[in-house]
């Protein structure tokens, strides 16, 4: 009577074991296809912001454009201050900062006339290095995490 109860021990141990080894193993290979996280479009009333590099420091002269599609709708450049500002422009673009020295950065915005007060008129983009993608490079709505990420990024710094 012990050995059958022993073999039913080691049989349900076995099968506990290969039932947790299984679902490790089959886990990742569902998560694999899981859709990226694709950031939802800013939504503006105004379209003006400022562009710095990762130590906070202005980005002259860099290229702002508004692309639909391929083509370029609208289309200035920072200042000194590395600020920017587009005037009477309506619709969905792909807002895109780019300049020699740094990596590009791109969000879709979509500007319209709304009398709400509520929505975000300014947009924040830190620069990241030149050799990176456009992953090194942010675009912020809130001035708090603009703040924070420059003092992360000046803390480090060498």
């Amino acid at each position: 009577m012990g050995i059958p109860r022993q073999r039913g021990f080691w049989l349900r141990c076995f099968l506990g074991t290969a039932t947790v080894l299984a679902a490790a193993w089959l886990l990742p290979c569902e998560v694999s296809d899981a859709q990226p996280d694709v950031p939802r479009p800013i939504h503006l009333v105004h379209l003006k912001g400022v562009v710095v590099n990762p130590k906070g420091e202005p980005v002259q002269n860099a290229d702002v454009s508004l692309l639909r599609g391929d083509r370029v709708a609208y289309s200035t450049h920072t200042d000194g201050a590395g600020q920017f500002v587009f005037e009477h422009v309506d619709g969905h673009f792909q807002f895109r900062v780019k300049t020699t020295n740094y990596s590009v950065a791109a969000r879709d915005v979509v500007v319209e006339f709304e009398i709400s007060a509520l929505r975000r008129n300014t947009l924040y983009v830190i620069l990241g290095p030149g050799a990176c993608s456009d992953d090194c490079s942010s675009v912020f709505t809130k001035k708090s995490q603009f703040d924070q990420t420059i003092r992360r990024n000046t803390k480090h710094s060498y």
